[in-house]
């Protein structure tokens, strides 16, 4: 195994190791605050008492298991609007491509504060903040592939034959996305667990009930104590990084 592969595979079982070790860091325990390092507390606790290495297992945690089905959300959004495109061709040129325009040409990350500035806040505002952010790249990704497909022989054979236009998606347009689809899921897992990392650092989290504060919420809480306990800093920051290199599944050089 190469050295990214090992600090992959280190970083994971660090990650799920405290969440089998620890509870979730939901309360508050003044007594143990800037307690020091031990066997019970690894890497100290933060201001409010907080277990250091479960507030980065747990923020690592939620973060990975909401990324992942919010990128996988945003993969279906964009690929049913390609397929009802296709089945009725109008509906690009006069309402799928202008709005895909104006979303392409304005930051996903303003779209998706825009969401929740509207909406408010919430696990569900969130994951429609990522998939509004987000959907439009998708959508022209795809349609530069099935334009290219749709041009193919057994596209033509299977039109000439009397198939419809659903069904030629269904069965010859969308089979041959697949691989796009891969891409477009790896390369952007690590740019949602970015966004997710902002949101949680401006207070907006995705399971901060259940599983405490997120990555970025706790570099925003720990930088005004850094001195006193600069590991609450330190983690959170390694967090980040961690879960960006560990869904980086470009093969190691």
């Amino acid at each position: 195994m190469s050295v990214p592969g090992v600090l992959r595979t280190c970083f994971v079982l660090l990650v799920f190791g405290g969440v089998l070790w620890k509870n979730p860091p939901t309360e508050i325990y003044l007594k143990e605050s800037f307690c020091a390092v031990s066997w019970i507390h690894p890497f100290g606790c933060d201001r409010l008492g907080r277990d250091v290495f479960s507030l980065f297992s747990y923020g690592a945690f939620s973060t990975l298991i909401f990324s992942l089905p919010a990128r996988l959300i945003t993969l279906l959004f964009g690929s049913l609007i390609c397929m009802i495109q296709y089945a009725l061709p109008f509906t690009g040129r006069f309402l799928f491509a202008p709005i895909s325009s104006v979303f392409v040409s304005v930051p996903s990350l303003l779209i998706a504060l825009l969401t929740l500035h509207a909406l408010g806040s919430g696990p569900m505002v969130l994951l429609i903040a990522l998939v509004l952010g987000d959907w439009a790249f998708v959508y022209e990704t795809l349609q530069s592939k099935i334009r290219e497909i749709d041009g193919s022989g057994f596209v033509l054979a299977a039109s000439f034959f009397g198939a419809s236009r659903a069904n030629v998606f269904r069965n010859h347009i969308f089979p041959s996305t697949l691989p796009v689809l891969k891409v477009l899921f790896t390369t952007g897992l690590p740019g949602v667990v970015m966004t997710l990392a902002l949101f949680s650092y401006l207070g907006v989290s995705a399971a901060g009930d259940r599983f405490g504060p997120g990555l970025g919420e706790q570099i925003s809480f720990a930088r005004d104590y850094a001195y006193a306990a600069p590991l609450a800093l330190l983690l959170p920051v390694l967090g980040i990084v961690g879960l960006v290199t560990a869904l980086n599944f470009k093969k190691d050089e």
